[in-house]
């Protein structure tokens, strides 16, 4: 027999516990108290992290129902929510949130709510690779050096060259500064490009 569990999040004292069970019930969801888990973390914590959540969807057998009241009740974004929906997918379990109608969340095919999920993740992805590209193209443009600062400072460069054509190994050259041989050949690769 299929079983309704609930998980309330952020309903940190009695009355907005209660709020939520009316809304449940409103709702048309049958809500038995031994079966709803009641979790108060800050919004930013990620689905993976909130340990009622997780103990739940590991406890609830394959072809129950899991009810939450909003999207944001399964993680702290929507690549974060979209996990936890594919989570409950995996284990089998119905998902369904109040918030955006009756239809499974972890169900096949695919609603349009996790598809939306599925786009907004598609755009968060590229925005912040846009961002990201530009920002590193502003600072190239102004002047400054992007990336891993150099191990060896301009002078110490010079110095190896300077072993390397006094006939010293690469080996030698490398423990002498401390680095390794693979940027010795590189100071050597770009004094010979250049």
């Amino acid at each position: 027999m299929e079983k309704l569990h609930t998980y309330l999040f952020g309903a940190h004292d009695a009355l907005r516990h209660e709020q939520a069970l009316i809304r449940l019930d409103k709702a048309g969801y049958m809500v038995t108290l031994a079966r709803v888990t009641v979790e108060d973390l800050p919004a930013y914590v990620q689905g993976r992290e909130r340990p009622g959540l997780q103990s739940l969807i590991r406890r609830i057998v394959p072809r129950d129902t899991l009810v939450v009241l909003e999207l944001a009740a399964l993680g702290c974004n929507a690549r974060d929510i979209l996990t936890t929906v594919m989570q409950c997918r995996k284990a089998g379990v119905a998902l369904r949130c109040v918030e955006v109608g009756h239809t499974d969340l972890a169900g096949r095919p695919e609603p349009s709510a996790v598809k939306a999920l599925r786009a907004l993740v598609r755009l968060d992805a590229a925005c912040r690779s846009l961002r990201s590209r530009d920002s590193l193209a502003a600072v190239r443009a102004s002047g400054r050096h992007t990336g891993r600062p150099p191990s060896l400072s301009e002078q110490q460069r010079q110095h190896v060259l300077q072993s390397l054509g006094g006939g010293q190994s690469i080996s030698e050259v490398a423990r002498r500064f401390g680095t390794s041989r693979q940027t010795v050949m590189r100071i050597r690769a770009d004094t010979t490009a250049a």
